[in-house]
């Protein structure tokens, strides 16, 4: 077991806080940079107000997920970070790993430099582990936007993957109608044995007329464009659409608000309804990946 290793946490997300404090309780030292505020409950780490002056001597970077939304600057700070900055310094300050989730394309290099650069959010059992949150925080939003109980609702899911199968159970223990819409035929099969109404999507695009049902949400999982404008045009009612998907996202937006669909972007869903969780998943997936480098916390 290491001890006293250094790490750096950027960002103001609750969930890197509940990272740091699981560090901090292994005995190693947690600097927090990029910080709003510094209350007394942070007192157990050193914060450093200039950022760069947090590189100097670490061992172990920890970047948010995600990294970045616009590809560049760092998500969850209270200032203007660029991302390429603190991968430029932080490879001359001698740090040896770089961890964040969803790297930009732009910089998804193995190596910067001299430090490695991992995507934490790779980790199968990390997005294992995330759907269940992202499931209940999808219940959430639709529970927020709507006047009316679950029970009876009539709620269509784009995708049947990891989210998609949790959010389809809770769903359905709810009493909602559920309707799947997927591409892979098993995946049609294990939706029709759960007793849902199923879609087949083909070619990026929904391939049914879906103006047989009228929804009132509409969840999506998939990040391709499955709900084009063509397919929009044929929803009947008023649905709230929610987003979870990464992008490119499943919607033509122009589309869905010339129809007068409410579209809801919900990214980095744990983060936001279940900080705590989303922190901890966080850090044990990053304590598996230091243990296969040979760094045991």
């Amino acid at each position: 077991m290491y001890t006293n290793i250094i790490f750096t946490i950027f960002g103001n997300d609750k969930s890197q806080f509940t990272i740091a404090e699981n560090l901090a309780a292994k005995g190693h030292t947690v600097r927090l940079c990029c910080v709003d505020t510094i209350t007394d409950n942070m007192s157990r780490f050193k914060v450093f107000l200039d950022w760069k002056q947090a590189l100097v001597g670490c061992d172990v970077i920890i970047l948010p997920l995600p990294v970045s939304r616009d590809g560049l600057t760092l998500s969850y700070t209270g200032e203007t970070v660029y991302l390429k900055d603190i991968l430029t310094l932080a490879s001359k300050s001698g740090c040896k790993f770089i961890l964040g989730g969803l790297f930009p394309s732009s910089v998804s290099e193995i190596l910067w430099d001299n430090a490695s650069l991992i995507d934490y959010y790779k980790s199968e059992n990390l997005q294992l582990k995330n759907a269940l949150p992202s499931a209940e925080g999808a219940l959430m939003i639709a529970m927020e936007h709507t006047d009316r109980v679950i029970e009876g609702m009539q709620v269509l899911i784009g995708g049947l993957g990891r989210i998609g199968k949790r959010l389809s159970d809770i769903m359905k223990k709810l009493g909602a109608d559920i309707t799947v819409a997927a591409r892979r035929d098993e995946s049609l099969r294990e939706a029709q044995m759960n007793g849902y109404k199923t879609i087949r999507i083909e070619k990026d695009e929904l391939f049914q007329d879906i103006s047989k049902e009228r929804f009132d949400v509409i969840f999506n999982t998939v990040p391709h464009l499955i709900f084009s404008k063509k397919v929009i045009d044929k929803i009947e009612g008023n649905p709230i659409y929610i987003e979870i998907a990464s992008a490119p996202y499943g919607v033509d937006l122009c589309a869905a608000r010339e129809k007068g669909i409410e579209v809801i972007f919900a990214p980095s869903i744990p983060g936001k309804y279940a900080p705590d969780t989303a922190g901890k998943y966080i850090f044990e997936t990053i304590t598996d990946i230091l243990d296969e480098r040979g760094i045991i916390l």
